[in-house]
């Protein structure tokens, strides 16, 4: 059994460096481009710079764009690498280029963790139809200065450099907010995949919640009862099988 492990890990790596296309300014990403009207772009979580959600996505007939977080050491939330934002820049220049190669009429995001941060930001950026996030991280500040920071310094100083601060804390912090709160009412759908059990629903799931509320943006949760963050991904992949063809018409 552990062979065969490493040689399915061994040949999604393989799988991953055959497929993956590289703009020039050193974007990676790999588009499965077909007759769809939808493009869903799927966005990494913490870890290895890897392609989350392909075999997930695999039997999906929709057109695929997954980006790969190559910056910050992989942590940069496509937003920052040592302060500079090139990574949003970057990200938001690959998805308007994709969207007008294709020709598409809507725009899903989804992601989880770090990759269900992106996909709300970016959703809401590209004014995507519908966002599926699971469990993601709201207060990114607090995260990487506070609860990561204990464990994992590296991840802080990858994406902002130097030791913690107020002001790129609060920076942080306000990303997403802002990006809500610019959003107001807007048609977008979203679906929220997340627990109650573990610690992300209080430092950050409980405040997005309301604050989608008061933005008047419509959204539907799907609460499991899993007890450690890092079980997002089993319960992310259900609702993906459960929620795809639903919101997908083509």
């Amino acid at each position: 059994m552990k062979l065969l492990k490493k040689i399915k890990v061994f040949y999604n790596i393989l799988s991953d460096i055959f497929q993956t296309r590289t703009t020039n300014d050193g974007v990676e990403y790999i588009w499965r481009r077909g007759h769809s009207t939808t493009l869903i772009v799927i966005f990494s979580s913490m870890g290895i710079a890897r392609y989350n959600y392909k075999k997930t996505m695999k039997a999906c007939h929709s057109d695929l764009l997954f980006i790969r977080d190559v910056w910050a050491q992989h942590v940069s939330y496509y937003w920052y690498e040592k302060q500079s934002n090139h990574p949003e820049l970057l990200t938001s220049s690959l998805i308007d280029k994709i969207l007008q190669l294709g020709t598409y009429q809507s725009l899903v995001t989804i992601g989880s963790s770090k990759g269900g941060t992106a996909a709300l930001y970016f959703g809401l950026k590209h004014g995507a139809k519908t966002i599926i996030a699971g469990a993601p991280q709201y207060y990114v500040g607090q995260y990487l200065s506070d609860y990561q920071y204990k464990t994992v310094p590296w991840q802080w100083r990858a994406v902002v450099g130097g030791e913690p601060c107020r002001l790129w804390i609060d920076i942080l912090d306000h990303k997403l907010p802002d990006m809500i709160s610019a959003n107001k009412g807007t048609s977008t759908l979203m679906y929220l995949i997340y627990s109650t059990n573990e610690h992300t629903y209080p430092e950050h799931i409980v405040d997005l919640v309301k604050d989608l509320d008061a933005a008047c943006i419509k959204h539907f949760d799907r609460i499991e009862d899993f007890d450690d963050h890092a079980l997002i991904g089993r319960a992310f992949t259900r609702a993906l099988h459960e929620l795809i063809p639903v919101i997908i018409s083509d």
